[in-house]
């Protein structure tokens, strides 16, 4: 009888593992794979080296100048946007900084990531409800036509939003003139143009089950 049992308990098991995975377990690798981006993708995947038009033809918008390691929120973030971060759960922030064709206008692009979407849309409502919350901070690279710009310098700031991800965007003079008043502000929409790129590759499907880290399906 308890050779009996152990047999069809194997073969109980054998049809647990063989079987596809249920719906509901696809949806939770997905979500699950979706929030590791950041961890699974290299930063070169998620900031494109050049950003174009997104009209479906060549115009080259900006080029990325450099990549800064992964900072901490309360230090990629405005003191204001950061606290609330912080106690929503952000982990880390990825930043990546961008030259206009013209080599005049600089802008940092910096993905937050959120444990999940309810965090994302608390923090959301704080920044647009408050004007003065500002967003991600400038980072420079030495040599290059970024070098010179710094937090004092940002003019315009842009934020949206994908799944478990906040991407902020802060733009400003590459001669690191301080903030001025915006008569043209459109000048630094191209720093948008950049997020949602920056969004679209964190947008990029691929197979969770194939993805390491993710738990087997």
């Amino acid at each position: 009888m308890g050779l009996s049992s152990g047999a069809y308990g194997a073969i109980e098991l054998k049809r647990e593992l063989d079987r596809p995975p249920t719906d509901s377990e696809l949806h939770a690798v997905s979500v699950q794979e979706i929030a590791l981006r950041w961890r699974t993708r290299s930063a070169g995947e998620i900031f494109p080296a050049t950003v174009d038009s997104g009209s479906g033809g060549t115009k080259e918008l900006a080029v990325r100048v450099g990549i800064a390691p992964q900072a901490s929120c309360s230090k990629a973030l405005d003191a204001v946007i950061a606290k609330v971060a912080v106690a929503d759960g952000c982990t880390t922030v990825l930043r990546a900084t961008y030259l206009d064709k013209t080599q005049t206008l600089v802008t940092t692009v910096g993905v937050a990531v959120f444990p999940d979407e309810a965090s994302v849309w608390k923090v959301s409502r704080v920044v647009w409800g408050n004007s003065a919350s500002r967003g991600v901070r400038a980072v420079a690279f030495p040599g290059t036509l970024s070098a010179r710009f710094r937090d004092a310098a940002r003019q315009r700031f842009f934020m949206t939003n994908y799944a478990n991800y906040l991407i902020f965007v802060s733009g400003g003079y590459a001669d690191g003139r301080p903030k001025v008043r915006l008569d043209r502000p459109q000048l630094f929409m191209f720093g948008d143009q950049i997020a949602a790129q920056v969004g679209g590759r964190l947008q990029t499907y691929v197979d969770p089950c194939t993805v390491k880290g993710v738990v087997t399906c």
